[in-house]
């Protein structure tokens, strides 16, 4: 075989070996985290949705009527080529809920992601988690796999996330990855004054950890 052929069979074969993924970007508050974590209700914040595909061309309606289908109040916003990797992403906006329990969680059986709020033995630590609803990410890798021949796959996936501090100040302790896009290889604690928010950004390792448990550590709050 030619060297060309060589490199033109790479090329035809590259995307259907790539994995498809969602990249995820949300707003927290404090105040509402701590909230869910006492008082047990459920909480909708905006999320926006960046979802891999092979076309903005082709497909589009079909898809965003399956997303629907995943997402509380799923809303199309436009489909563009990223400048980061050049490939095409369908950008959505969504509402994801909070919640204190995670069973309750997935029975809803409304979003494939969500944010869990919760307090354990020390009461005046609220821890704060990734959750997946795994039932619904498997039909959703299926319908991707039989539509692309591709496979849905979170551990290539950005989960960035903006948390605001509207109390009068609080201690934040961040799990490792990207906080305000500075690594971070260790628990660190940050204090923020009122009106203060830090970026963070899970790494790879979070991400797979969610795909694989359906649960993965972000930060928690010291009241």
């Amino acid at each position: 075989m030619s060297k060309l052929k060589k490199i033109l069979l790479i090329f035809i074969i590259i995307p259907f070996l790539s994995a498809c993924k969602i990249d995820f970007y949300g707003d927290l508050y404090t105040s509402d985290l701590i909230k869910v974590s006492e008082q047990g209700n459920t909480l909708t914040f905006p999320m926006e949705i960046k979802f891999q595909v092979t076309s903005c061309t082709e497909g589009l309606n079909e898809l965003n009527e399956t997303l629907k289908s995943y997402f509380l109040e799923y809303n199309f916003l436009n489909c563009n080529t990223s400048s980061d990797d050049f490939m095409d992403y369908v950008t959505s906006k969504v509402q994801v809920p909070v919640t204190n329990s995670q069973e309750t969680f997935n029975k809803s059986n409304q979003s494939l992601v969500g944010y869990l709020s919760k307090t354990f033995e020390d009461k005046n630590v609220v821890n704060v988690y990734l959750i997946l609803n795994n039932s619904l990410f498997k039909n959703l890798s299926s319908y991707i796999e039989n539509q692309t021949f591709q496979n849905l796959s979170l551990e290539e996936s950005k989960f960035k996330l903006n948390l605001n501090n509207d109390l009068e100040e609080v201690n934040v302790v961040v799990y490792p990855s990207y906080v305000d896009s500075k690594p971070i290889v260790y628990r660190t604690e940050y204090k923020m004054k009122k009106r203060e928010n830090i970026s963070i950004i899970s790494s790879n390792v979070n991400a797979a950890h969610l795909q694989l448990n359906s649960w993965t550590p972000i930060f928690y709050i010291k009241k």
